[in-house]
Order: structure tokens, then sequence, then C-alpha cells
């Protein structure tokens, strides 16, 4: 079983949208998934509950018990556990960091995001586990999205090559349970979801 977790120490970062759309995306693609929110606002397990299918699961943890869960979600034959963790949570976020394979941090192309960027980066590297940036809620053809990549290269951590753009499917999906790969299986949202979950694959291969 393979595990991800998607870690910003700054709130609004796109987070959790980006964890319950990926784990549909791994889903559809043939994955036995579970999304384990660590997270105390419990946004990922919120949209879980108001899902009509029964797939990808939805477990709630606190942090300090994600080993244990994990050894269970092994045990049921899950293919890809992808961890949800709270911004502002340094200690548990090394915790997490330690217990995963891969740590992706979601990155808006604005000065705040970008300047909280540190912080996880440093997260990252004291576990000693591979760590990838993905630019999310981007708006459309926004020039700081070059700018945003140009100094996360500074990071020397892979980036991932689709940006996620601020769309109004992503609201409407979460609002009813769904990804957007659902909701709007042909839309440019869905298309983007869906390169992003084949890129992570392949890093956390």
């Amino acid at each position: 079983m393979k595990k991800i977790a998607f870690l910003s120490q700054k709130g609004g970062s796109g987070k959790t949208t980006l964890v319950v759309h990926a784990a549909v995306a791994a889903h559809e693609s043939g994955e036995r998934v579970v999304v384990i929110d660590t997270d105390p606002q419990k946004s990922a397990t919120v949209w879980g509950e108001a899902r009509s299918q029964d797939e990808p699961i939805v477990a709630t943890a606190a942090a300090a018990d994600l080993p244990q869960v994990l050894v269970v979600a092994q045990q049921e034959q899950m293919t890809f556990a992808i961890v949800d963790t709270a911004p502002h949570a340094a200690p548990d976020a090394a915790r997490i960091a330690r217990a995963v394979d891969l740590v992706v941090i979601p990155c808006r192309p604005t000065a705040f995001d970008i300047a909280a960027v540190a912080s996880a980066v440093d997260i990252v590297k004291a576990a000693g586990v591979p760590g990838v940036f993905v630019l999310s809620a981007c708006p459309f053809r926004s020039p700081e999205i070059g700018e945003t990549r140009i100094v996360l290269a500074d990071y020397c951590l892979p980036i991932a090559p689709v940006e996620i753009i601020d769309r109004r499917a992503f609201a409407r999906a979460v609002a009813t349970g769904r990804a957007v790969t659902e909701f709007e299986s042909d839309g440019k949202a869905a298309g983007e979801i869906r390169i992003l979950w084949n890129w992570l694959k392949e890093q956390v291969q």
C-alpha cells in the first residue's frame, strides 16, 4: 500500500479539495483507496458523509493514531492511503510525514502561500521523505503561476506539470459529495485532476 499525505502550513491552500479529488481519481483508475482525515475541521469527513457512493472510504483519525490506521488499511488490502492534514500543526505534520511515502505540498500562486512553503519543506526534509509541489486554486491564465513555479524551483522538489485552476466545478462537486470527475467527467477540472493523479502515482512508485 502506498501512502500519500497532503500537507500545508497555511489554511486555504486547497489541500482538502486536492485530497478528495485525487482519491476519487485513484478509485476510478482501479485503486482501492482510503482517505484518512486527520484535520480537526473534518472537511474530508463531511464530504465523505455527503457521498452516495461507498468508495473511496473516508476514515477520521487523530494524527497520533495514523500508524495504527495505516496498518488496518493495509490489512483491508487498500492500495492507496491519502492523508489530509491540519494546517498550523507542525508536530502532527512531522509525525504524519514520517509515516508516508510521499508528501504533497499544495501552493496557491500568492505571496502568503509562497511564504508558508518553507516550513512545509522543512518538515518534509526533516522526515526524510520525498516531497512535491502542486499549484492549486490558480486564477485562470494568471502570470503569477509562472512566477510561482520559478520561486518553488529553488526548493529542488518536483512540481506537478499541471496547475489546478480555481473552477466553479470544484465547489459544486464537493457540495454534493462528489468529485469533478463524477460531476462533470469531460470538463477541464476533471482533466486536470486526472493528469495530477497520474503524475502523483508516478512519483510514489
